[in-house]
C-alpha cells in the first residue's frame, strides 16, 4: 500500500506541472511580457490536421511533410497568411494568453525602437514558417525560418521602410515538429505610435477558445499507467509472506503467487485436523486468504468461510 501511495503522490505532482514549452521570442525590438519577464513558451496550438487528413505519401512525413502541406494549402485554404491561419484556428494554452499577442502585453510607457536593419529572435529551434507585420503591412514571410534564419539568436534582415510610422510590430512563428503545431505570437509597440491598436486587418482578431485540458491532459495517461502496475506488484509481495508448501495449514492451497504445483493441488490440501480428513471440495477460486479467520476454526469446514473473507480482504 505504501508503494501505491508514493506513485499516486508522484502522479499528482506531475499533473500540476505544465507541459514543457517550446523555444523562441522576439529580442529586438524588445517586447513587454504578461509575466513581467521574457517567456519562450508557446501561447496556443493548431492541430496538424487543420487541412484534413495528412497524406504522407504525397507530402512526406514529419516537419518536412508539414511544411509541404502548408505550402500546398496556406495560400488558398489558410486565409492567405500565417497570421490569418493562426487567428482562425488556434486553441489557446490557457485563458491568460492574449489571442492576438500571445504572452506579450501592451504597455504605453514602454515602447521600443526599431533596429536599423535586422530584427533579432532568440532562435527558431524547430522547423516551421514565420511572418512579420508592421500594422497592416506584411514585412516578411518564410515557410521554414529555422533554415532561413539559423543561429541563436537569429538575425532577421528586413525592410525598415515597411515599418515607417508603425504603431505595432507583430511576429508569428509556427513550429510544426509535433502533432499539435505550436504558435508563438509576439507583439511589440513601437516608439512614435499611440494606443494598443489592432492586429493586421487581413489577419483579424485571434480565436480565444482554450484547448481542452489547458495543457494538462497529456499527463493523465501517465498517471493511470503508473498507478496500475504498482497495484499489481504489491499483490505477489503480500501473498508470498504466507507461502508454506510443507505446512499442514489450509493456507497451502490459497497461495496464488506460489508455483503452479501448489496451485493445482489446492483442492486436495489436508485440513488442519489429523484425525478427521475432511475432503475440501470447496472451490478455491480466489487466490488470497485471511489466515486469522481460518485458524480460529481449524476442525470445521473453514474453506466456506474463508472464501468470503478472501473477497472482503481483496477490497
Amino acid at each position: 500500500m505504501k508503494t501505491i501511495a508514493i506513485v499516486a503522490t508522484g502522479a499528482v505532482v506531475l499533473t500540476s506541472i505544465p507541459n514543457v514549452h517550446g523555444h523562441g521570442y522576439i529580442v529586438d525590438p524588445a517586447a513587454q511580457w504578461t509575466q513581467g519577464y521574457p517567456s519562450n513558451g508557446y501561447g496556443s496550438t493548431i492541430d496538424s490536421k487543420v487541412f484534413g487528413e495528412i497524406d504522407g505519401g504525397k507530402y512526406g512525413y514529419g516537419p518536412t511533410g508539414a511544411i509541404n502541406i502548408l505550402k500546398a494549402n496556406l495560400p488558398t485554404k489558410g486565409g492567405g497568411s500565417l497570421g490569418a491561419l493562426i487567428a482562425k484556428n488556434q486553441k489557446l494554452y490557457s485563458s491568460d494568453v492574449d489571442p492576438d499577442c500571445g504572452l506579450t502585453t501592451f504597455k504605453e510607457s514602454a515602447r521600443s525602437k526599431l533596429p536599423a536593419s535586422q530584427l533579432e529572435y532568440t532562435g527558431f529551434t524547430h522547423p516551421g514558417p514565420c511572418e512579420v507585420w508592421c500594422d497592416d503591412t506584411k514585412v516578411l514571410f518564410d515557410y521554414d525560418c529555422q533554415t532561413k534564419f539559423p543561429g541563436s539568436p537569429s538575425k532577421i534582415p528586413y525592410d525598415e521602410s515597411k515599418c515607417a510610422n508603425a504603431n505595432r510590430l507583430t511576429i508569428y512563428w509556427l513550429a510544426v515538429h509535433g502533432e499539435q503545431w505550436q504558435v508563438y505570437s509576439d507583439c511589440v509597440w513601437l516608439e512614435g505610435g499611440s494606443g494598443k491598436g489592432e492586429p493586421p486587418s487581413t489577419v483579424g482578431a485571434g480565436a480565444s477558445a482554450v484547448a481542452a485540458g489547458s495543457g494538462s491532459s497529456s499527463t493523465t495517461p501517465s498517471s493511470a499507467s503508473n498507478a496500475s502496475p504498482s497495484t499489481n506488484s504489491t499483490s505477489p509481495s503480500t501473498s508470498t509472506t504466507t507461502t508454506a508448501p510443507t505446512t499442514s495449514s489450509e493456507e497451502v492451497g490459497n497461495e496464488a503467487s506460489t508455483s503452479g504445483d501448489e496451485t493445482q493441488t489446492a483442492t486436495t490440501a489436508p485440513s488442519t485436523s489429523t484425525t478427521e480428513e475432511t475432503t475440501p471440495t470447496t472451490e478455491e477460486t480466489t487466490p488470497e486468504t485471511t489466515p486469522a479467520a481460518e485458524e480460529t476454526t481449524p476442525a470445521t469446514e473453514a474453506p466456506t468461510t474463508s472464501t468470503t473473507s478472501k473477497c472482503a480482504r481483496r477490497h
